[in-house]
């Protein structure tokens, strides 16, 4: 008989459905207990890799060998380990093996008449070839289809309520993971189709910085309580005990969704000791990373050009939106519906979407979505949203489609259509360990990729392709990596892990992150941990530059706002929160430059911007 495959591959974990008859679509156990596995994957060599929990096993006793989360490094192409460069596609395709096989051992080793993978909705070309990639590795056979994951979700939902959603009706899809953050806005176009208004995502914002937060909250205690206990689990002697509370702390977390309280036991050093977390507590050591998420959705509502009072339902999907406080602050915005497991739904609505041979959907494999305001409503601006902060992370909220070979950005801000079409090889993608790293462009085919090296940053001649110089009267606006790596400090970019694009502005102009290094200079300034997370985001936008600037040049009564350039085109204005951290945004009108990213303090934020020159010492 023949079967539908679907696999939601998560940043976390990775879910599985079949479809095993005409309408009957159901989750594939993929371990004795569990319908969910770890996307993780152990390393020995090239062409050995274990993955799921036999990787976290052997991850225990070796962890240069551990990749945890391979989705999180799909734009960089490779990975670093035991000092080979290895490729993503690779890592996925033993996670997509493993789940193929599995799937083989319930149909008698029948294959699938087809596949279906999902994806996150902001994903590029480049992206999607990844995990077209990982599929042909994986020997998934030729009839592989691609489906977004708010898609997927948006028609899972529509099919299991009793009032369906009818052509017209506007519903929004709020995936919470355990890495990013993706929220869709949708119409449905007829019973069983639905277009994609608009969608954005914060690809740092996800249940793993819910973890971080506790797990700094537990270093506070600790600190105060048990120093040494503390000093001992940053050492290597205490790396196994630090795995094991990593654990406990997740587990606390996924407990206070249905209990007040949870302990949190850490034991080594001949020591043990027990933390409780109410869920109070908790509520409120989240807060920023909520409200982070909530004005994610209230952004991607309005960029759509719909109004929260006239959302059918907001649909939750991901491991993380099981918190009910993220219920709670996601009711201001709609009406909330969730029914079944939040982490498979993808999965099985990925499997009935194909399954059901819907001819009027563009076809899965072409993976293709016109972003565009809702029919019948005023062309709305692109809104300017003050990125919600929470530290160390500085990441804000973005809106709209990533940067690809196929995305017309413009500053005009009209709407963008944006159509992608998967086809055949996987481009080159070159990263290095440590400091040395590439800066790839994403102009198109035939574009080469370029290195800081031989774009030498901001020094050196101009490139041939070199974007032009800002004056008193440009409106250039970054469209590529390059755009903006040119205009921002060489040390920020050498000082960094990465500096990848990240989203659009509200004008369109392309936005970079660069994730600084805990090891380089910068980092050592600001005194980083190596499990801190730092963020700067920049984009040039020479209009906005100019004005923006203006604005606060003339407006500087607060005493927030400061020249810091000798030659009077640079400023600097930050916002500091009395409860959590202090946002900074520099712009500098002679290069259409705009950088924001948030410190605990003013003194620690200007050392930082001092160390890349951007202000006296």
């Amino acid at each position: 008989m023949s079967w539908v495959l679907a696999v939601d591959f998560g940043t976390s974990n990775t879910s599985a459905a079949h479809r095993i008859g005409p309408d009957r679509v159901e989750s594939l156990p993929l371990s004795h207990t569990s319908n969910l596995m770890p996307s993780s994957v152990y390393i020995e060599g090239p062409h050995t890799m274990s993955t799921g929990e036999v990787a976290v096993n052997q991850a225990s006793l070796d962890p240069a060998g551990f990749v945890a989360a391979p989705k999180t490094h799909v734009s960089t192409g490779t990975i670093p380990v035991r000092g080979q460069e290895i490729p993503v596609a690779t890592m996925i395709a033993a996670v997509l093996r493993t789940v193929h096989g599995q799937a083989l051992q319930r149909h008698n080793n029948e294959p699938p008449s087809a596949v279906v993978l999902t994806h996150p909705e902001a994903w590029s070309n480049r992206e999607l070839a990844v995990l077209r990639e990982a599929a042909s590795l994986a020997g998934l056979g030729g009839n592989v289809s691609l489906i977004s994951e708010p898609r997927a979700a948006a028609f899972y939902y529509s099919r299991q309520h009793d009032a369906k959603i009818v052509k017209g009706s506007t519903i929004a899809v709020f995936d919470f993971g355990g890495g990013t953050l993706d929220v869709a806005v949708l119409t449905a176009t007829s019973e069983w189709t639905f277009e994609v208004l608009r969608a954005g995502g914060d690809n740092a914002l996800g249940g793993k910085n819910l973890d971080a937060t506790i797990s700094r909250w537990v270093d506070r205690h600790l600190a105060d309580e048990n120093p040494d206990l503390a000093a001992w689990l940053r050492t290597p002697d205490g790396l196994n005990a630090r795995r094991t509370l990593d654990d406990q702390i997740r587990r606390a977390k996924e407990l206070l969704s249905q209990a007040p309280s949870a302990t949190i036991r850490i034991s080594g050093n001949a020591t043990d000791m027990t933390l409780t977390l109410t869920r109070d507590e908790f509520e409120q050591l989240i807060e920023p990373q909520i409200t982070r998420g909530v004005a994610l959705a209230a952004a991607v509502l309005r960029d759509a050009g719909v109004d929260p009072g006239s959302l059918q339902a907001l649909y939750l999907t991901g491991g993380s939106s099981r918190i009910p406080y993220v219920h709670r602050r996601l009711a201001e915005l709609g009406p909330i519906a969730t029914l079944d497991d939040p982490k498979t739904v993808v999965a099985k609505g990925a499997a009935g979407f194909v399954a059901g041979g819907r001819t009027t959907e563009p076809p899965a494999n072409l993976d293709t979505e016109v972003l565009r305001n809702r029919p019948g409503a005023a062309p709305q601006p692109h809104p300017q949203v003050r990125p919600q902060f929470t530290g160390p992370n500085p990441m804000g909220a973005q809106v709209g489609p990533p940067a690809g070979p196929d995305t017309a950005a413009s500053g005009s801000g009209g709407n963008r259509k944006l159509v992608t079409a998967v086809g055949g090889g996987l481009a080159v993608l070159l990263v290095a360990a440590g400091a040395f790293f590439f800066v790839t462009r994403d102009d198109g085919p035939g574009t080469d990729t370029a290195t800081v090296a031989e774009t030498g940053g901001t020094d050196g001649d101009a490139a041939p392709n070199a974007a032009p110089a800002a004056t008193a009267d440009s409106t250039f606006i970054s469209e590529t990596t390059d755009d903006v790596t040119s205009v921002i400090p060489a040390k920020l970019v050498t000082g960094s892990s990465a500096c990848e694009k990240s989203g659009f502005s509200g004008e369109g102009a392309l936005q970079v992150r660069c994730l600084i290094s805990p090891d380089s200079s910068l980092g050592k300034a600001i005194g980083m941990e190596r499990t801190d997370y730092q963020s700067v985001t920049a984009w040039r936008d020479d209009q906005y530059a100019r004005s923006n600037f203006i604005r606060l040049r003339d407006n500087k009564s607060d005493g927030h706002t400061k020249i810091v350039s000798a030659d009077g085109n640079r400023i600097i204005d930050f916002d500091p929160d009395e409860t959590y951290y202090v946002y900074f945004t520099v712009i500098d009108r002679s290069t259409g430059a705009i950088l924001q990213f948030s410190m605990d303090t003013v003194d620690l934020g200007m050392t930082f911007l001092t160390e890349l020159e951007l202000a006296d010492a």
